[in-house]
Formats: C-alpha cells, sequence, structure tokens
C-alpha cells in the first residue's frame, strides 16, 4: 500500500525538534510495510526532496522563503491572516498537485491512501487530491488540538464541516477530539467503516476512529528512580496554551524555601515573557531551548517530577513521555492525560487554569516518594508505534478494499 502524508512541517531530519511525533508516525506506518511518501510547504534548511530516517520526503515551493519558513516552524495560522492569507492559495494548489501525483505512482494493484495532518489546510488537501487521483485513492484527515481551537467562527465550522464529511475517514488523537469532529459530521459518530471511499465521502459519512500519535518510549531509555533532589521539568513550546505562566505563578505562591527549581525544555515565541515573569516573581528558572528527540531522555531522568499545565490539549505526548520515563507527572486534566495519570498514584491532575491547584498538586507530589510502580507503564502499550501502524492500516484497508455488487445491486466487500 502507498501511503502519501500530507502535513504543514515535517523534521528535516531526526534530530529535528520540529513535530517529531510525525517522524515517527510516518516510520512506524513504514515498518508495518505500507511505502511512505511525505508531502509538506518547502523548509528554508532542507532540500525539495530527500530522505528523514528511511522516508521520502517531498517539499513543495508555493510562497517566498520568508513565509515558507515560518509555516514550516508551525506558524501557519499566523502567517495566513490578512493579506497573508492569499498564500494558503497556491500552497494548497501545490500540495493537491504533489499528493495526487504522488498516490498516482502505486505499482501494480497497489492501493493509495492520502492522509492529511490538522483538517486544515492539509486535511483539505488529502481530500481533494484523494479525488484529483482517482477512485481507489482513499483520503483521512487526523485531527489535532489545534483543529478544535481554530475553528472558532461560522465560516471555519461550514469548511472544517465540508472537509470532514469528504473524507474517508477521520481519524482523531484523542476521545475529546473524536467528540468535537463528531458534531460536525451528518450522524451520530459510528465506529462502522463506510462500504466505499466515495461512499464514505458522499452518503454515509466517513469513519470516525481514535488513533493516537505512536510514543517511541524506546529513545527515551529504560525508566530510572527519579532524583529526590532534581528539579521540575516541563517541555514543549513556549506560548500561552502550553500553560507555563500558570506553572511560574503556582511555583511563586510556594513558600521560597520550598520552591523547587523549574527546568523548561524548548522554545517559541513566549520565551522573553516567560524569563521575565520568573525573574519578577523570583521563581528559579532554566531555559534550555530546544533539544533534539534523542535526547529529551537525559533530561527526563535528571527530573524530580514533570508539570504539564496546558490550558489545552489534543493528545499530550510529554504526559505519555514523562510516565515512559518513570517520572511522576502534575498534568492539567485536558486531553488524554486522564488515560495515563492515575491521580495520587503516578502523579496528580488538576483543572486547567487553576494556579492554587496546581500549586498544591506540585507541593504534594515533591513532598511524596518518587518511585513510581512499575505497572502504571502498561497503559502505553497501547499507543506503541506498532499499535499505531496497525490501527492505521486497518482503516487504510476498509477506505481501498475493493467494492462490488451482488445480484440485486447493493454494494459489498470481499
Amino acid at each position: 500500500m502507498r501511503v502519501v502524508l500530507v502535513a504543514p512541517g515535517f523534521p528535516t531530519s531526526l534530530d529535528d525538534h520540529h513535530k517529531p511525533f510525525l517522524a515517527d508516525h510516518a516510520r512506524a506506518l513504514a515498518a508495518a510495510g505500507a511505502h511512505v511518501t511525505v508531502v509538506c510547504p518547502a523548509h528554508p534548511d532542507a532540500p525539495r526532496r530527500h530522505e528523514v530516517g528511511g522516508i521520502e520526503v517531498r517539499r513543495v515551493r508555493f510562497a517566498p522563503a520568508s513565509v515558507e519558513a515560518r509555516v514550516a516552524l508551525g506558524e501557519s495560522y499566523r502567517v495566513f491572516s490578512g493579506l497573508s492569507a492569499l498564500w494558503v492559495i497556491p500552497m494548497i494548489a501545490r500540495l493537491v498537485f504533489a499528493a495526487a501525483r504522488q498516490a498516482r505512482r502505486r505499482a501494480n494493484g497497489d492501493t493509495a491512501v492520502i492522509h492529511g495532518h490538522w483538517w486544515f489546510p492539509c486535511g483539505l488537501v488529502a481530500v481533494a487530491a484523494g479525488a484529483a487521483a482517482g477512485r481507489r485513492a482513499g483520503s483521512v484527515v487526523h485531527v489535532h488540538g489545534s483543529d478544535a481551537a481554530v475553528t472558532t467562527n461560522a465560516v471555519h465550522r461550514w469548511l472544517g464541516r465540508r472537509v470532514l464529511r469528504r473524507a474517508g475517514a477521520v481519524v482523531t488523537v484523542s476521545e475529546n477530539l473524536r467528540d468535537w469532529a463528531a458534531s460536525l459530521l451528518p450522524r451520530p459518530a459510528g465506529l462502522h467503516p463506510p462500504r466505499s471511499a466515495e461512499a464514505a465521502g458522499r452518503r454515509s459519512g466517513p469513519l470516525l476512529e481514535v488513533v493516537s500519535m505512536p510514543v517511541c518510549s524506546d529513545r527515551l531509555g529504560a525508566p530510572t528512580s527519579a532524583p529526590a533532589d532534581g528539579p521540575v521539568l516541563a517541555v514543549g513550546r513556549l506560548m500561552a496554551e502550553k500553560g507555563f505562566d500558570m506553572l511560574t505563578e503556582a511555583v511563586a505562591l510556594m513558600p521560597a524555601a520550598e520552591r523547587p527549581e523549574l527546568v523548561i525544555v524548548g522554545d517559541g515565541p513566549d520565551r522573553a515573557l516567560l524569563e521575565a515573569l520568573a525573574l519578577r516573581r523570583g521563581v528559579s528558572a532554566r531555559f534550555t531551548g530546544a533539544v533534539a528527540p534523542s535526547e529529551i531522555g537525559d533530561w527526563y531522568r535528571r527530573a524530580r517530577l514533570v508539570c504539564v499545565p496546558s490550558r489545552r490539549e489534543g493528545f499530550g505526548m510529554v504526559v505519555a513521555e514523562a510516565v515512559a520515563a518513570g517520572r511522576p507527572v502534575v498534568a492539567t486534566a485536558v486531553g488524554a492525560a486522564p488515560r495515563f495519570i492515575t491521580d495520587g498514584t503516578n502523579g496528580r491532575l488538576v483543572p486547567p487554569d487553576d494556579i492554587e491547584a496546581l500549586s498544591t498538586a506540585l507541593t504534594a507530589a515533591l513532598q511524596s516518594d518518587p518511585d513510581i510502580p512499575d505497572q502504571h507503564t502498561d497503559p502505553l502499550a497501547a499507543f506503541s508505534p506498532q499499535a499505531h501502524a496497525t490501527a492505521l492500516l486497518e482503516i487504510y484497508a476498509s477506505l481501498t478494499a475493493p467494492v462490488s455488487s451482488d445480484s440485486a445491486g447493493h454494494e459489498q466487500k470481499p
């Protein structure tokens, strides 16, 4: 099976910290036997055609390099505002052409699926390219956390509804996003496969499933005991939705003598604001900048515990990685965090945007035994690369299976 992955950005190497979960996703599918090609916008630091971890990547030009660079760094929704929004038209057109062309490259009798990440613009691209590539090319739209967050007005909902309804399958990274996607579909969410890719888009509605991104725990190394004097670690892009300002304020509520050191790994537009906030509130905070995916395990091992104070998450990869590394986690109850954390055992859950609750939970976690029982890593088995690929390949097969007709003219699958 040929799988064409369409994304607004893709790592330039396995050491690139931008969206490493997409590389994990592509490599998991390839390891399961799929022929994977990635189609994405151009990147200033990468050639038009190259390989990343054995995955073929094709990057398309669509705008001046300054615009392309911002899109490649995950700022699409900021770039495409005002007059700059006009650049989305050539980007979508070029991506549709490239994705459809790759889908048509399937070998003798092979099938193809075009899998778009985020409903806009790449889900739209997947649906359009799937139609352009022919009847045997299925389309999948993979919904992430920002999809719901940016679909805030009637125009966005109208467009999002049209994209999701025309997909062969809609895949979400968590149950709450599945419920959001179901609200845009023409029928109550059913988990049965459509009769064909064409029927999925035009009649019965798409297949709707939850398939979270893979957790590559082997990259983190074996779980270790947490050092009693280690810092509180936070990992993520430095922007408001990650809640690092709340973490700083929560630590500031603690008595000065009991405040832990914070280590915040990641880069982003809010770094200067967060550094100023920590200085003003008397919180010891170290900002490391972004690190390569292969190095993140070292930071988990140095930590006493991990805090994930996000205001929203589609999935919450940091929670999963922290559990895999054997670290207690204090997190807001968003995304998939409740699936990984047993409150009071391997971590603590608090409501989002509640600084006092976060401070109380951090204090309690720092005063408790840092060792985590081994059985609490069991839920991660469902999020392994192998499980991820198996779930997706089953969905792909349901979209691309040949359709026949019985004597009464009803469509049937073998």
